[in-house]
């Protein structure tokens, strides 16, 4: 009996191990990058660009370089539960972000390019998703912005929800507030004078 009860006691507790460390998953950048999807983005959130180029008192067509400057490549929790973990890098979770933000910034008519005198430094501070209280997927992003040339700093978050029937993946729900914090970035008044040299 005694022998019975230990091999169902390490069969179980083998089959806890598997189901615990194979629910850990690394998500790479290029899987919520596609989920960065320009169109479908500014669309759901009603996001016509203007024209910045109009207001602008450069001497050449405006423009602006945008570097990834976060280093970090080490694995980074971005979803934790009891039953799950989902892993980012940092570094290449910003690579998505910048391409994003320059995609962004042309649809204002800025040209993102690396020629630019106008340059805006980015790195990560937080991504996060979790199960919000009342159903659905909470993500939470926040980023720092740095202008050498200024030596300016500010930082830039969004938190954004799934429906509460946890309609729309992990993927979506961070590429929904990475989209919110690159729209803060643009709209921002005093990013524009900077690169509009106003």
């Amino acid at each position: 009996m005694k022998k019975v009860y230990s091999r169902c006691l390490i069969l179980w507790i083998g089959c806890c191990v598997f189901f615990l460390t194979g629910c850990a998953k690394h998500i790479t950048a290029m899987q919520i990058s596609d989920a960065l999807n320009h169109d479908a983005l500014y669309k759901s959130y009603n996001v016509q660009p203007t024209d910045l180029s109009l207001r602008s008192k450069c001497s050449a067509p405006p423009s602006v370089k945008i570097v990834n400057i976060e280093s970090r490549t080490e694995d980074y929790v971005a979803f934790d539960d009891p039953f799950r973990k989902r892993f980012i890098n940092p570094k290449e979770m910003m690579d998505g972000v910048s391409s994003y933000l320059k995609d962004g910034f042309a649809a204002s008519n800025i040209k993102a390019e690396d020629q630019s005198t106008k340059v805006l430094q980015l790195k990560m501070i937080d991504l996060k998703s979790e199960f919000g209280a009342f159903g659905g997927l909470y993500s939470f992003f926040k980023i720092e912005l740095i202008i050498p040339e200024k030596n300016f700093s500010k930082t830039y978050e969004a938190s954004e929800r799934s429906g509460a029937d946890y309609s729309g993946t992990f993927f979506r729900v961070s590429a929904n507030a990475i989209h919110v914090v690159t729209r803060q970035i643009i709209d921002d008044p005093v990013i524009q004078d900077y690169i509009l040299c106003r």
